[in-house]
C-alpha cells in the first residue's frame, strides 16, 4: 500500500536516528600509518654499500650517486667511473637511486678561478633556466628511461645557497625557474612519471628563500653532519662547536616561546639539533613535503685517531643516536624567521616525527676523499689535520654500529640489522 504524505515525514526520521545510532556505535576510522622510513647508502661507489650491508646484514632501499651537469654524467671525486659503476649496481637491483645533480661545484664555462666560482654558478642557474644547458641532462634522462625497475630522487643542485644561485646573491627567480626547468625536462625525456621524484635541498638557514613552490618539490632535503646534530667538530687543531651552551649534553642554545603567569616569555632550552633544521622540519610539514636527510655522515670530533683512521667508538655512537633524535623529534621549537616573517613557537608540544622520511648515511673512510676509496692502496687525499680525515665506515664502530642499528628497528624504517 502506498504511503500517506502524513506517515511520510514519521518514517524519514526514524531512519536518520538508525543512521546516526549506527555511526555513533561504528569504530572511528584510524589514520593511515606511514610508509617505512627508507635508508639510503653513499656515496658514489659499491665499497660504501657492501661495508653496511656485511656489518649490519641490513638490506637498504637504494644509495646515493653524484651527476655533473658540467660533464653531461655522473661525476665525483673519485671520476665518473665510481658513480656510474654504482648507479648501475642500484639501477640492476631495482633500487631507489639518489642523484644528486650539481652546477654549483663545477659551473659550466667556469675557468677554474675560485675567486669567480660564485658568479659563474650564478650564471649557470640562469642558463639552466633558459635552456642553454638541456642537452646535458640527456644521459640523466637515458639511464632513468632505460632501468624501468628502480625509482629516483633527484637533487636540483644541493645545499642551495643564494650566494650560489641567486642572481648577484639577492634575485632567487633564476634558481626557480632552474628548478622547475630541470623537472620539466628530466620528466618529458625520460617518460618515467611517478618513478622521480624531484628533492629541494637548501642550506638550513635559507629553507624558504629559494623554494620553487609546492607544485614542483617533491621531497625538501637536507645535509647533516657533525655540527647539524650539535656534535664537536675537530679542525685544524680547533674543536668547534655550533652555539653550544653545554658541551657535556651536546646541545645547541635557543629559545621557545611560553606562557608564565599569563604573559609570553621566550626561554632559553638546549636543543638536541639544529635550530635551523628544526625550524626547516616544521616548515616542511606545513607544505606538506616528506624530508630526505640527503647527506649524513659522521666528521673527525678530536685528534684521538687510531693508525686506521678510526676515533673514539662513544663519539660515532653519539652522532647515531642524535640522529635518531632528529627522526623521530617530538618538543619545542626554537623561534624565529620563517617566510620573512618573525615565527613565535608556543609550549613544547610539537611532533616532527613523522617529517623525515628518507635517511642517506655516507659510509665511506673519508681521508680518501668525499667518495671514500674506489681501489686498494689508493692514496689517502685529505689533510691530516682536516676535520674530514676519519673513516666512518661503519664496520669499524661496535657501539655506533649498535646504535644505527637501534635506530632502523626503532624508528620504522624498512630496513632492520639482521646481524
Amino acid at each position: 500500500m502506498p504511503l500517506s504524505k502524513h506517515r511520510l515525514p514519521a518514517l524519514l526520521a526514524a531512519l536518520l536516528c538508525l543512521v546516526a545510532a549506527f555511526t555513533a556505535a561504528a569504530p572511528a576510522a584510524r589514520a593511515a600509518a606511514p610508509a617505512p622510513r627508507a635508508l639510503l647508502v653513499g656515496q658514489g661507489n659499491t665499497g660504501a654499500w657492501n661495508d653496511l650491508t656485511s656489518a649490519t646484514g641490513a638490506s637498504p632501499q637504494g644509495g646515493s650517486v653524484y651527476y655533473s651537469v658540467r660533464d653531461g654524467g655522473f661525476s665525483g671525486a673519485c671520476g665518473s667511473g665510481c658513480q656510474s659503476d654504482y648507479a648501475s649496481f642500484l639501477a640492476d637491483r631495482g633500487k631507489q637511486i639518489e642523484v644528486g645533480v650539481s652546477w654549483k661545484d663545477d659551473p659550466p664555462g667556469w675557468n677554474g678561478d675560485n675567486a669567480t666560482k660564485q658568479a659563474a654558478s650564478q650564471r649557470a642557474t640562469a642558463d639552466i633556466a633558459a635552456g642553454r644547458y638541456d642537452g646535458q641532462f640527456a644521459a640523466l634522462s637515458s639511464f632513468i628511461a632505460a632501468h624501468p625497475s628502480a625509482t629516483f630522487l633527484v637533487r636540483v643542485d644541493y645545499e642551495v645557497s643564494s650566494a650560489f644561485f641567486c642572481t648577484g646573491g639577492t634575485d632567487c627567480a633564476p634558481y626557480r625557474n632552474a628548478f622547475r626547468h630541470v623537472v620539466q625536462t628530466v620528466r618529458a625525456r625520460s617518460g618515467a612519471g611517478g618513478r622521480v621524484q624531484f628533492v629541494y635541498h637548501p642550506v638550513r638557514g635559507e629553507f624558504d628563500k629559494l623554494y620553487p613552490g609546492d607544485d614542483t618539490v617533491d621531497w625538501v632535503g637536507v645535509s647533516v653532519f657533525n655540527q647539524d646534530l650539535c656534535q664537536p667538530y675537530r679542525e685544524n687543531g680547533t674543536t668547534y662547536w655550533n652555539g653550544t651552551q653545554d658541551t657535556a649534553a651536546r646541545t645547541c642554545s635557543g629559545y621557545y616561546d611560553d606562557y608564565v603567569n599569563g604573559n609570553v616569555n621566550a626561554l632559553p632550552h638546549g636543543y638536541p639539533v639544529d635550530l635551523n633544521i628544526l625550524r626547516m622540519m616544521w616548515w616542511a610539514q606545513q607544505h606538506r613535503k616528506p624530508m630526505l636527510v640527503a647527506e649524513s655522515g659522521v666528521q673527525r670530533m678530536s685528534d684521538q685517531l687510531a693508525s686506521d683512521g678510526t676515533q673514539p667508538d662513544a663519539d660515532n655512537a653519539a652522532f647515531m643516536q642524535r640522529l635518531h633524535t632528529l627522526v623521530t623529534y617530538r618538543g619545542p621549537l626554537p623561534n624565529g624567521v620563517v617566510d620573512g616573517a618573525q615565527t613565535h613557537f608556543i609550549g613544547t608540544g610539537y611532533d616532527l616525527s613523522a617529517v623525515v622520511r628518507a635517511v642517506t648515511y655516507i659510509n665511506i673512510d673519508w681521508r680518501y676523499g668525499f667518495d671514500g676509496q674506489t681501489s686498494p692502496g689508493a692514496p689517502v687525499s685529505v689533510p691530516f689535520s682536516s676535520g674530514w680525515h676519519v673513516n666512518s665506515l661503519i664496520s669499524r664502530y661496535p657501539q655506533g654500529r649498535a646504535a644505527f642499528c637501534r635506530m632502523l628497528s626503532g624508528d620504522g624504517f624498512a630496513t632492520t640489522c639482521r646481524s
